[in-house]
């Protein structure tokens, strides 16, 4: 068998093993997609989450939510999870439902109490397994109108029960009223107005649920059926496995069997060689035989010349007749012994001619072979021209590439503010080191009636991407600080993020882009020596003697966030001498140093304190190197920005 033929069945095996996997994926795929369907007509007992979310809407927009709706800035409908598909469904809906009472809605979902914030519609399922009770504290006197489902006869404001698929509702108006809020006639006229006809749709609920559970019940068995089929398909297809094991091993036998054919070929090879040099050697030595015959023909030719001219002598020389006929014997001794010479040489000859023939059929193999060989080698060569060419592409592009990153980096720079805009009265440092040619990290300094603001933020991404969101907070920034005379941080980082919102057309659903950027964001008052500060996601240190002040940030970006809460202004009074640091977070998650770990904000707090009483300028240089010595043969982890200012 060829090795070729091996290569091919092994395949066939290969393709059956493939064919054998996709048998048990058309068994079990309906199997699993039924237990999906179940799972879902079980929890939605036929109102389904597009039909809640329409309710809940159409329900929001007729009621009177009292006076102090009027300042809401948006119109907020909240959802204590339990049901993510229903936020889905909702965030989908407010698209093209974007205003309820001439406001811009707003949909959010809360994980636990703690976390709910004032929203004018609440929806809470039962199944979701909160205490009502405490949901009721949480929102009282806060006009919040509360929406349920699931729980008993006016437990709530508004509370669903749903039967025969289609829902039902009662209105407790006392509770609603007491709240300071109302609901039109029209909806108290379609609610359920008795605790009687509330427990008998229950009742009947109740039925619905036990009737669609029976079938699932069902539906299970029939799954088990056909997952006991497929088991006894897949101990079928296992003892296919264990065939085709064997066929590979006699396989592989039959291709140790060919390798010992291929040696004992070539050593077959080596045997010609040496039959040839001997045949070489015995044509020798027939020649040298013929030539003895020759000559020895010639001698018999003049005896018998010799015998015919003394036949008239023969009675006188029967003496030496006698010799000469002793003489005759001997030479027919010789002549029989050069028949048996010719015989050998005719064996020999039969013997070279089977060699030639099995050296003819060896070299027709190693023919064979040597073209194959050749072909692999152009294949070879022809992939290496086609590689070479791709290599050149590639190279083209890299450096149309990294022009164009060059030609944005001096843009970016051009965008910065220059260190020269410090203050003379402010001894500082900036260490500024990018991931890449281009940065997500960027300062920025402004001074505006004897107030300085300064500002060290960290964008979404490396490279480009943050680059360009870099270049839009420092566009933005210009308008802010520089032409609406914004100074306060924590009214920069507002309308940053109303501006960031804006110009990336942000909303709220996971389909939107989330980029923005965090930052520190310092305001100077030198007329009151007064440091203003307002963070998102990013802290302030000050050190005062040595000890050092954590003024933390507030736990969101400048972006659109789950979590929307105006920004925290922080007031401190300075002393000559105090020392504050902001920065992104590239420093302190470098990973290095002897155990591979990251630098850590601990660290930081360490080393800083360790170095504040030396000069601005040295601390930097100091930072930079402790950075590059704890870095190692360690690639950069992020951007790094870190500004140090003594008062």
């Amino acid at each position: 068998m060829s090795i070729l033929s091996i290569n091919h069945l092994r395949g066939l095996l290969f393709a059956r093993k493939e064919l054998k996997f996709m048998h048990i994926f058309r068994m079990i795929l309906p199997a699993a997609v039924f237990m999906v369907f179940a799972a879902r007509l079980d929890a939605q007992t036929g109102f389904d989450n597009p039909t809640r979310a329409l309710y809940i809407f159409d329900l929001a927009r007729y009621i009177d939510y009292g006076p102090g709706f009027a300042d809401s800035s948006a119109f907020r409908i909240g959802v204590l999870l339990g049901d993510y598909e229903l936020i889905d469904e909702m965030m989908k809906l407010a698209r093209t439902r974007n205003r309820i009472q001439d406001k811009p809605v707003r949909i959010g979902g809360f994980k636990n109490l703690e976390s709910l914030t004032h929203c004018q519609v609440l929806y809470v399922n039962k199944n979701a397994g909160f205490d009502l009770k405490k949901i009721k504290e949480k929102i009282a006197g806060k006009q919040t109108m509360l929406i349920t489902e699931g729980y008993e006869f006016r437990e709530s404001m508004i509370n669903f029960i749903v039967v025969n698929g289609k829902p039902r509702f009662d209105i407790n108006e006392e509770y609603v009223k007491n709240e300071g809020m109302s609901v039109p006639e029209s909806l108290l006229l379609t609610a359920i107005k008795t605790k009687e006809d509330w427990e008998n749709l229950y009742d009947q609920a109740s039925k619905e649920i036990e009737l669609q559970k029976e079938t699932i019940r069902k539906q299970l068995e029939t799954i088990e059926q056909q997952r006991l089929e497929i088991m006894k398909q897949k101990n079928l297809l296992d003892s296919l496995d264990r065939q085709i094991t064997l066929k590979e091993k006699e396989l592989s036998e039959k291709q140790k069997v060919l390798n010992t054919q291929m040696a004992m070929i070539s050593r077959q090879q080596g045997e010609i060689t040496v039959q040839r040099q001997t045949i070489a050697g015995q044509q020798r030595e027939v020649q040298i035989q013929k030539d003895t015959l020759a000559a020895q023909k010639a001698k018999i030719d003049t005896q018998l010349a010799l015998i015919n001219s003394q036949l008239d002598k023969i009675t006188e020389q029967e003496g030496r007749i006698k010799l000469q006929l002793e003489t005759l014997e001997k030479q027919k001794l010789v002549l029989y012994f050069v028949l048996v010479a010719l015989l050998l040489v005719g064996i020999l000859a039969y013997y070279i001619f089977r060699a030639y023939k099995i050296k003819k059929e060896a070299n027709i193999i190693l023919e064979e072979k040597n073209r194959l060989i050749s072909a692999q080698k152009d294949e070879i060569e022809k992939q290496r021209d086609i590689a070479a060419a791709q290599r050149d592409q590639i190279a083209y592009q890299k450096k149309h590439i990294t022009d164009s990153i060059m030609y944005a980096k001096r843009i970016q720079a051009a965008l910065i503010p220059s260190l020269e805009l410090f203050s003379d009265r402010l001894e500082h440092f900036v260490l500024y080191k990018p991931l890449a040619i281009v940065s997500g990290d960027f300062y920025w300094v402004s001074s505006k009636d004897n107030m300085h603001v300064i500002i060290a933020a960290d964008c979404t991404g490396h490279g480009v991407p943050g680059a360009f969101m870099s270049m839009l907070g420092v566009t933005l920034l210009n308008e802010i600080v520089n032409e609406k005379n914004i100074l306060m941080p924590d009214q920069i980082l507002n309308r940053m993020r109303d501006e960031v919102i804006k110009s990336l057309k942000q909303v709220a659903d996971e389909e939107s882009v989330k980029d923005g950027m965090d930052a520190a964001v310092c305001t100077i008052d030198f007329n009151n020596n007064t440091l203003w500060y307002a963070g998102a996601n990013n802290p302030l240190y000050l050190i005062r003697g040595n000890e050092l002040l954590h003024y933390r940030a507030d736990k969101m970006p400048v972006a659109i966030h789950y979590k929307m809460q105006p920004f925290t202004l922080n007031k401190i009074d300075l002393q000559k001498g105090d020392a504050f640091y902001i920065f992104s977070d590239g420093y302190a998650d470098q990973f290095g140093g002897p155990e591979q770990k990251k630098y850590m904000s601990g660290k930081l707090k360490e080393t800083l304190i360790e170095i504040h009483s030396k000069p601005m300028l040295e601390q930097g240089e100091i930072l930079d190197r402790i950075f590059e010595e704890w870095r190692g043969d360690n690639p950069q982890v992020d951007d790094v920005t870190l500004i140090g200012i003594r008062y």
